[in-house]
């Protein structure tokens, strides 16, 4: 397919485009999409505004949902016209964790939208196996919601949740709001979500959690001991902070599990009363990376297609904005610099044309 279309590029850091550009051209192996919704993931953010990306020109974007436009001669099981999200993590297939299966932690992996260009576009390409049809029941814009669940999924999975027990999640950003959900699904009798702000912590409990503790007004850790009588048997650390990741140790029982899914580009240096009770309470604390498994893309992602397409995991009311190509350097200046309040950002391309009545009933 050739033409013209729209699409954000970042040029440089903090400079992003609305520009005219080509329609990606696809090789045998690939498969075109018609892009209709596409997530603001919080790692665009420093990426694009604070730290900076991989390569330059670049189109952002690796949380989609799609319509196939065009396929390669190679490609036999997808066709134009089926509905579509992508898993965007594409492993080198040679180092030896790739060889294990455990394509998430390929050392030489690129991201469709970090690594090679994405889905701030009208038109973004994939690698066929990379391509998931998606139930007639399920939605696009729930449907764009599927990466970042994924994330959530693969966290808990490794902490092995038992029916009855208690999960907190700390911090309630779009990673956490999905990562309760899953809590409730996997078994546990008791959510205790944790977060600053008060209207996160009233999604999440209209999401499903069954207590909510603003860590702002209170000690979320001397909270919990006395909610759990000890402390709680998983804890998961999804706002990617040094000092939500101290607390999460703190507030797990002992033998409890303690998860870190939220990245901080940071060092964590332990209190002595931290380590103590790592030591002490023989606690486990295990790190999770992206939610790629054997088969690719693994069971993450099937159970995400699952779950959503049932409506038993919400992804449409954490929506705050949606938003065009030619917005999407504002708002991320915006979330860069805190100016803007928001919960998740989709930028749309399948009512473009009405989408500023949309954003003013969201708003």
């Amino acid at each position: 397919m050739e033409g013209k279309m729209k699409a954000a590029v970042l040029h440089s850091l903090g400079n992003i485009k609305k520009e005219i550009v080509d329609i990606p051209q696809i090789n045998e192996e690939e498969v075109l999409i018609k892009v209709k919704y596409a997530g603001i993931c919080g790692s665009d953010v420093p990426r694009s505004m604070i730290s900076g990306a991989r390569i330059y020109p670049l189109i952002l974007g690796h949380e989609f949902s799609g319509e196939v436009v065009e396929v390669g001669g190679n490609v036999s099981d997808i066709h134009p016209r089926d509905r579509v999200v992508v898993a965007p993590l594409v492993s080198c297939g040679e180092c030896l964790y790739c060889k294990a299966g455990d394509y998430g932690l390929c050392d030489h992996y690129n991201i469709i939208g970090t690594g090679s260009n994405g889905a701030f576009a009208e038109y973004v390409k994939a690698p066929k196996n990379h391509v998931l049809k998606i139930d007639d029941r399920l939605d696009f814009e729930t449907a764009a919601g599927i990466e970042p669940a994924t994330i959530g999924y693969h966290g808990l999975q490794k902490a092995n949740i038992q029916p009855g027990e208690t999960v907190v999640v700390m911090g309630c950003g779009s990673i956490g709001q999905l990562t309760l959900q899953w809590a409730k699904i996997f078994g546990a009798s008791t959510v205790i979500a944790v977060d600053i702000f008060d209207d996160k912590l009233e999604l999440a409990k209209e999401l499903g959690a069954d207590i909510t503790i603003n860590s702002k007004n209170e000690d979320p850790v001397e909270k919990i001991k006395k909610l759990t009588n000890g402390g709680a048997d998983v804890v998961a650390e999804t706002a990617g902070n040094v000092f939500t990741q101290q607390q999460s140790i703190l507030a797990a029982k002992k033998k409890g599990r303690v998860v870190f899914i939220g990245i901080t580009h940071k060092g964590l240096e332990l209190k002595e009363e931290t380590m103590d009770h790592i030591m002490r309470g023989e606690i486990t604390i295990q790190g999770s990376w992206n939610s790629y498994m054997p088969p690719y893309p693994g069971i993450a992602w099937k159970a995400t297609l699952d779950y959503m397409t049932k409506g038993d995991i919400r992804f449409k009311r954490m929506i705050s904005h949606k938003i065009k190509i030619e917005e999407v350097g504002e708002y991320l200046k915006g979330m860069a610099e805190r100016t803007l309040s928001f919960n998740k950002v989709l930028v749309s391309l399948e009512d473009y044309e009405n989408l500023d009545n949309k954003r003013k009933v969201m708003e």
